[in-house]
C-alpha cells in the first residue's frame, strides 16, 4: 500500500541539516525497495525549504510510521512533525503492465 508522508521542517532544521544529511541519504538509499518518490518542497519564493514529501510502499500504516520514526531527520528533530496518509496514485495512469505513460 502506498503512503504519503508529509514532513514539516523544524524552524532550525536548515542550521542542523548538515550534521545529519549523510545519515538521511543512507537511510533513504537503504529503503529503495519502499521508495516511490521523495523530495523537499519550498515556499512560493522557491528558496525557503518547508519540508519534504515521501511516497512510500509499505504493508500498512504501522510499518510506514515505524520507518519514518527511525529516519535520521525525524530522530534528530529536523522534522517538527509528520503525517501519514494513504496515497492513491492516479496520474500518470499506468497501462495494463503497470508502466506509466
Amino acid at each position: 500500500m502506498w503512503f504519503m508522508i508529509h514532513n514539516i521542517n523544524a524552524p532550525d532544521a536548515l542550521d542542523r541539516r548538515a550534521d545529519h544529511v549523510e545519515a538521511h541519504w543512507d537511510y533513504l538509499d537503504a529503503a529503495q525497495d519502499h521508495m516511490i518518490t521523495a523530495g523537499p518542497y519550498f515556499s512560493a519564493d522557491g528558496d525557503t525549504r518547508i519540508g519534504s514529501i515521501f511516497i512510500v510502499d509499505f504493508p500498512d500504516a504501522v510499518a510506514a510510521e515505524s520507518w519514518i520514526a527511525k529516519e535520521p531527520f525525524t530522530k534528530h528533530g529536523l522534522y517538527a512533525s509528520h503525517t501519514i496518509h494513504v496515497y492513491d496514485h492516479r496520474w500518470p495512469k499506468p497501462d495494463d503492465a503497470g508502466n506509466t505513460k
